[in-house]
């Protein structure tokens, strides 16, 4: 049995983690949040402590207590500081500071986090894609670590759910931030297909401001609160998932986007922006389609964020254009959908995205602590 000292946060990722454990592996300092994965239910206080951490201009790191384990797993950018062999999942480079991105172009910084990550001690840093192992590459000095990183993709159990037969097909829409997530071009989109197709209705979950209500308040866009109407994950999917047919995920400011995962485990094909991770998530038309953002380059300095300001004039209209096209690829064509959701289904069930897959990985980096 190897023991883990698991330094988790209460996001879904690790909920699926301590849940669903490597084969022979025990976690130890399992909260009781991250096993029921109430990350959005604590979500200001966690934002509150990252304004802490910028404010004073220092890293994430921890020292845990010496104990019967035989490892330490970090995660979030929290950077042990023992004498220990430990291994860190980290979803973007920015993570070391709470994701602020200047604070990390600080020299000084940026030696220690290459200091501490190139230690002895650390044995593995998992990276949730490989945007983020990308951009270890292009900002950090990586010699003394680029042996260490790996891409190891969050994953998830297979919630059994009914779909439920419905004559209009329905696009599912959930935003944390309706702006900057791309809500309100989203909603133009929409009023543009549903005028070619009668069939159709949207599913916005998000906290919209009542004048965007007002003014796109069609019969066919069912709006529902996000942040004041919370809803454990599996039942989500159980209940507002598996009535839909097509997931929509617009983000422009993501480092990967669970809700993938779980238009994944619903068999949905998803719709998503070329943002970062997505692309990897979702396999242009293979699984979905990608949306391309207009003025975003991945490549350019792996960042993974464009800012709605920039969505502006052309680009803006580009942008709406390019996720009614897409909708309307899916709209129109019912044989290409379930193909997709199929497709999309079984990366969740046994491809790379399975927790076989995420437990083999998993279970590779621990052995590296042992030796």
């Amino acid at each position: 049995m190897i023991k883990v000292k698991s330094i988790f946060g209460a996001h879904q990722i690790y909920q699926e983690i301590v849940n669903y454990p490597p084969k022979g592996v025990k976690y130890l300092g399992v909260s009781n949040q991250t096993k029921k994965g109430e990350y959005y239910q604590n979500k200001k206080w966690k934002e509150f402590l990252n304004r802490v951490s910028q404010f004073f201009n220092l890293p994430r790191m921890i020292y845990v207590r010496p104990g019967d384990y035989d490892l330490i797993h970090s995660s979030r950018g929290i950077i042990p500081m023992n004498r220990t062999p430990w291994v860190m999942d980290v979803e973007h480079f920015y993570s070391f500071m709470g994701l602020h991105s200047k604070a990390v172009e600080n020299k000084f910084i940026k030696k220690f986090i290459e200091w501490r990550l190139g230690s002895k001690y650390c044995k593995a840093i998992l990276c949730h894609c490989d945007a983020t192992l990308q951009g270890f590459l292009k900002h950090f000095d990586c010699k003394n670590f680029k042996d260490k990183l790996r891409v190891v993709y969050p994953s998830s159990h297979i919630t059994k759910i009914t779909k439920e037969k419905h004559e209009k097909i329905r696009i599912l829409c959930i935003l944390s931030l309706f702006k900057q997530k791309g809500g309100v071009q989203v909603l133009e989109a929409f009023s543009r297909i549903e005028k070619k197709y009668k069939n159709v209705e949207l599913w916005m979950r998000s906290d919209v401001p009542q004048e965007i209500k007002d003014k796109f308040n069609s019969k066919n866009i069912i709006y529902t609160g996000y942040s004041d109407n919370i809803i454990p994950r599996e039942e989500l999917i159980k209940t507002v998932y598996s009535k839909c047919d097509i997931f929509l995920y617009p983000t422009l400011c993501d480092s990967f986007g669970y809700n993938l995962v779980d238009a994944m485990v619903a068999g949905m094909p998803t719709i998503g922006t070329n943002l970062f991770a997505v692309p990897e998530v979702v396999v242009h038309g293979k699984t979905g389609m990608i949306v391309d953002i207009p003025g975003y380059n991945l490549h350019e300095n792996y960042i993974q964020e464009h800012p709605i300001a920039k969505l502006t004039g052309k680009s803006n209209e580009t942008f709406i254009n390019n996720l009614e096209e897409a909708m309307e690829k899916l709209v129109s064509d019912r044989s290409l959908i379930k193909k997709m959701a199929k497709a999309n289904f079984e990366r969740i069930n046994s491809g790379e995205f399975s927790i076989e897959s995420r437990n083999n990985n998993m279970l590779e980096a621990y052995n590296l602590c042992l030796k």
